[in-house]
């Protein structure tokens, strides 16, 4: 084997090996060779190597051919892309964060960092509104000194409320209770705040979302997600050069808006539950029995997938077991699982849907969960408020509620001139929005298991909680499990 292949290698005589000192769009070449190949990746990666310059021409002419003419998009997948994206707005984070369920984020976090004054996203359009413009300044700039004075009077009350426990130095206490400051003050902050997120895809999934960005409302995400792809093509320039503004979604959008104002007009658009979580589908849903319906699809895949039989003959065979014995066998399977381990993949076969009206400081941790689906409004100050109960304890809820009636009065003004896209950058944390969520029973575990844990934030917490007892209400065996779990 050529020695120029050991730089690029892990090992040369194992069938397990790392690729790694390879530009990315040569190495998704060299993966991609395989099915049309008799050589080893290795072999692959000494003949790209020999031919030219790390293989980066071949690689495009790779791509131009089969990627880009013939579709071949799996190709793309190979090729990884890292990408730091800082000072852009969390309504920015939040929809660049929803763009693509295989991309992955680590995001600056509210909870544990305080945000500096004069660090928010001014729209580009209030540059002709200049006395919208200073009034949208002026609002962040008081929202700020009200999050100042917030986390001031909560520190003295976490301080006054919650004593040193044994053991643990006084200094890390109090840096403990900072935390936590922090993270009920941060609801008087806007959708403008600035943020930091460190973002990793493959190209193919990048191409997909930078494809929606492009095509978003909104101008700072458009502007943004520009600069991520004049980023990212310095690694792989051939796997999203035709990610662009796209027609269909553009035009879908504007057909669907003008469908829903008309349909809107007849509506009450801030009726509905106050509840946080409403269940509005699930497995067996109009059965006689919604949970035996559910065991059904969990213990007939089980059963399948250890028996050997056909479909048919562990569908009749169930037939004739009780719901006692289903529920056996869903015990069985979920009946050894730690905290760090993923149920079977039968329970994926079990689904809900569900809305939530919760809080933007809630919804920006819940979106993070993309197994499952979700479907969401624009920020708006609609749906109330969230006041944190510490933020109640402390006596510094009417701080919060003049910030949020500050933030609805920018808003109503910003709407009123035709500044929607503006308009949602005055929405603080607290402000309550509507979105429902399609997810199955093994995200539901997962979201138990996490959410629900001792060092979870309240708000999702309680969120999650509810969400827990929606399901219970048809599903109760299923769920126990998982509550037990997170205990």
């Amino acid at each position: 084997m050529n020695a120029e292949v050991k730089k690029y290698v892990s090992n040369t005589d194992r069938d397990i090996y790392t690729v790694s000192n390879i530009p990315e769009e040569v190495i998704a070449v060299i993966f991609a060779y395989v099915s049309r190949s008799s050589k080893s990746f290795r072999d692959n990666i000494g003949v790209v190597i020999q031919e030219e310059q790390l293989g980066r021409e071949r690689a495009a002419q790779f791509h131009e051919k089969w990627v880009l003419n013939y579709g071949h998009s799996s190709v793309a997948e190979h090729a990884a892309v890292h990408v730091g994206v800082e000072r852009v707005s969390r309504h920015f984070s939040s929809l660049l964060e929803l763009s693509n369920e295989y991309l992955s984020f680590t995001e600056y976090s509210q909870r544990y960092q305080k945000p500096k004054k004069g660090d928010f996203y001014v729209p580009r359009e209030l540059g002709s509104h200049p006395a919208l413009k200073e009034e949208f300044i002026g609002l962040n700039n008081s929202l700020y000194d009200a999050y100042a004075r917030i986390n001031d009077e909560l520190f003295v009350y976490l301080k006054d409320t919650q004593p040193v426990p044994e053991g643990v130095e006084e200094k890390a206490h109090f840096r403990a209770l900072e935390k936590v400051a922090f993270e009920d003050a941060r609801y008087a902050l806007t959708l403008a705040t600035f943020t930091n997120l460190g973002m990793t895809g493959n190209a193919r999934a990048m191409e997909d979302s930078l494809t929606k960005l492009l095509s978003s409302k909104f101008e700072e995400v458009q502007t943004r997600a520009q600069e991520i792809k004049d980023e990212v093509r310095f690694s792989v320039p051939t796997l999203v050069k035709y990610a662009n503004e796209n027609e269909y979604i553009t035009g879908t959008r504007e057909a669907l808006t003008q469908a829903a104002a008309s349909f809107a007009n007849g509506t009450n658009s801030t009726g509905g539950s106050p509840r946080p979580v409403t269940l509005i589908d699930w497995t067996g849903r109009g059965a006689p029995d919604a949970e035996d319906a559910a065991l059904d699809k969990v213990a007939g895949t089980l059963l399948y997938e250890g028996s050997g039989a056909s479909y048919g003959a562990v569908s009749e065979g169930l037939s004739r077991m009780s719901p006692a014995d289903k529920a056996e066998i869903f015990r069985e399977s979920v009946e050894k699982l730690g905290k760090y381990d993923n149920p079977v993949s039968a329970l994926r076969l079990v689904g809900y849907a569900a809305e939530f009206v919760i809080s933007e400081a809630c919804w920006h941790q819940l979106l993070r969960h993309r197994k499952t689906d979700w479907f969401f409004q624009d920020p708006s100050v609609s749906h109330g408020i969230t006041v944190p109960p510490n933020v109640e304890g402390a006596g510094a809820a009417a701080l919060l509620v003049e910030a949020t009636q500050a933030s609805e009065e920018v808003y109503g003004k910003l709407v009123g001139k035709g500044l929607p896209e503006s308009a949602v950058y005055a929405v603080t944390n607290a402000h309550n929005r509507r979105v429902v969520g399609s997810f199955s029973l093994w995200e539901l575990y997962h979201l138990i298991n996490l959410r629900m844990s001792e060092g979870a934030q309240w708000d999702i917490k309680n969120v999650t909680a509810a969400l827990a007892a929606e399901v219970g209400r048809y599903h109760p065996a299923l769920v126990a499990p998982a509550l037990k779990r997170a205990r």
